[in-house]
């Protein structure tokens, strides 16, 4: 009973390392544009959003329904090591070209179906960590399909960038080898 219990309640993802995570942006192309990022100091989080209807029967509590669907928020402030990406021009975006669609990423795709919506990305998390050894929980890469960006802040000083933005999801898709 112990065994069935440790598998019912263990966590959804792992506890993440930045420092072990290689962060992509994406595009919808065939094959995809991409940035490449490794991160050196920074935080991610992400937040599923539910909506939820309560209706009352005669001023007591008494059905609970689902409402509308609600985007997933996202938020990462990073300070990076390196940039590398694969595009068509041979130029590397940076982090703003690639989620503005402008620069060496004028070109990109976005990865939403809907061409005639606001341009999209997917962000990619592949965590590795370097340290563990005979965890089949080693490595999990998890997407957050057509992000679009609400707020970019720079700090120069700190030479870091800071977003938030949602996507067009409920909840990330997770992958662990």
């Amino acid at each position: 009973m112990k065994e069935l219990l440790g598998r019912i309640w263990s966590p959804t993802y792992a506890q993440i390392d930045l420092k072990n995570v290689t962060f992509y942006i994406r595009d919808g192309s065939v094959p995809p544009n991409e940035i490449e990022i490794k991160i050196g100091e920074g935080n991610f989080t992400y937040t599923e959003n539910y909506e939820r209807e309560y209706r009352l029967d005669r001023g007591r509590l008494d059905e609970v329904r689902d409402g509308d669907e609600q985007p997933m928020d996202v938020v990462f402030d990073f300070v990076w090591d390196y940039i590398q990406g694969t595009t068509g021009t041979g130029a590397i975006p940076t982090v703003e070209d690639a989620l503005k669609r402008r620069g060496a990423a004028a070109n990109w795709i976005s990865t939403d179906d809907d061409q005639c919506a606001p341009y999209a990305v997917d962000i990619i998390i592949d965590n590795d960590p370097d340290c563990v050894v005979d965890t089949p929980l080693s490595q999990e890469v998890i997407t957050f399909p057509d992000f679009r960006q609400d707020t970019l802040a720079h700090d120069a000083d700190a030479g870091s960038v800071a977003c938030t933005g949602r996507c067009n999801a409920i909840e990330p898709t997770s992958i662990r080898q």
